[in-house]
């Protein structure tokens, strides 16, 4: 597993990265395979410390500097940033990261626990995934110390003002029931898949979880949500939009790009606007941090894995999508542009997605 915790859902195909029989150069050496016989951890090219940067401030940098552009240009602009909650409360290993290489100003430094202020104001919610159903597997619980963490975590975002969505997934209607009872009671919205995928690229057949005829203009007023994060089940474009603008859900969450290649237009993003009982609701689209794939409208023809530099592995589990450096100025650059062309939009929000990218260079880099 990549990380202590691995990727969910967007980012689930990074898992397999690490897993990939193709080399990945880490500090201009060759992984070898971990999968390989009697290959094991200690294969992994030693770092030294001061070469180890810290992946989760990079991160933060960029949701921050998102954040910063969209909230000038609108500032009821919102924005939520799926998983990685890591990143609003310091853990264990960026304190070591810290300390390890400043030992003697051990004590200038927030302790584990504490929240990372700027990033808090750069985000309005947070998406949480598998909080207690198929965190790992579809339709099973999730492991208890896992659940346990989510859960409060759970309670540091609401407890900051936040809000907070949960999405699991399971297709036992009992359990389901159960979840979202749990969910409401811990303050948070909750969606559960039932599609038995993970793909999110499905409406339900069946009406909203407490369905709301009034008009949503704020995320506290919202009762349920919809991720749908892919549109290949849809004819065409106008089909897409026509399915989505005939639900009741408060909240839409979308790729702006009809099977990855056509943007919605900006009426029908004002089409999207109104529930079918014709109230008002918010939408958001997702930008996608830490994977470039070959669809999209930045991809050039002549890319491949190493040109340009900041496309560093392959995904076994996806040959359209290559593991990014997150923090590359050029891929900065075109994170940047996709940003500019969601708020143009005029959409309510955006989903961050990827956010826990930096799971697979921290593996790929144990401080000791």
């Amino acid at each position: 597993m990549i990380g202590r915790r691995g990727f969910t859902l967007g980012a689930a195909s990074l898992l397999a990265a690490t897993r990939a029989s193709a080399a990945v150069m880490v500090n201009d050496q060759e992984l070898p395979d971990p999968d390989a016989p009697k290959k094991k951890r200690r294969d992994i090219p030693f770092t030294p410390l001061d070469k180890i940067p810290n992946h989760r401030q990079m991160m933060r940098d960029i949701v921050i500097a998102l954040s910063d552009y969209a909230k000038k240009r609108n500032p009821r602009f919102l924005i939520l940033a799926r998983n990685a909650p890591e990143l609003l409360v310091k853990e264990s290993r960026e304190w070591k990261w810290e300390t390890l290489r400043d030992p003697d100003g051990i004590d200038k430094y927030t302790k584990v626990g504490s929240i990372n202020r700027p990033y808090l104001k750069a985000i309005d919610g947070m998406l949480i995934d598998g909080t207690w159903y198929g965190a790992a597997d579809y339709g099973k619980p999730t492991a208890t110390a896992k659940s346990k963490y989510l859960q409060s975590i759970a309670e540091v975002v609401r407890r900051e003002g936040r809000r907070l969505l949960t999405l699991d997934y399971c297709a036992d209607k009992l359990v389901d029931r159960t979840i979202e009872s749990v969910a409401t009671r811990a303050g948070a919205l909750a969606y559960i898949d039932r599609d038995g995928d993970k793909l999110l690229g499905q409406i339900p057949a069946d009406r909203p979880q407490h369905e709301n005829p009034a008009a949503v203009s704020n995320m506290a007023h919202a009762k349920n949500f919809l991720p749908l994060l892919r549109s290949d089940g849809f004819g065409t474009r106008t089909d897409w939009v026509n399915a989505l603008a005939a639900t009741n859900y408060d909240m839409l969450m979308i790729d702006t790009f009809w099977r990855e290649t056509e943007s919605i237009s900006f009426e029908q993003v004002r089409q999207l606007h109104y529930k079918r009982l014709g109230s008002d609701r918010l939408v958001f689209g997702v930008l996608p941090l830490g994977l470039a794939r070959d669809t999209r409208f930045y991809w050039k023809s002549d890319w491949k894995l190493g040109e340009p530099p900041f496309l560093v592995a392959p995904d076994p589990g996806d040959p359209a999508q290559t593991v990014v450096n997150y923090w590359d100025e050029k891929w900065k650059e075109i994170v940047g542009k996709y940003m500019q062309g969601i708020v143009d939009l005029g959409v309510d929000g955006v989903l961050l997605d990827q956010v826990d990218s930096y799971l697979y260079f921290e593996d790929l880099m144990p401080l000791q």
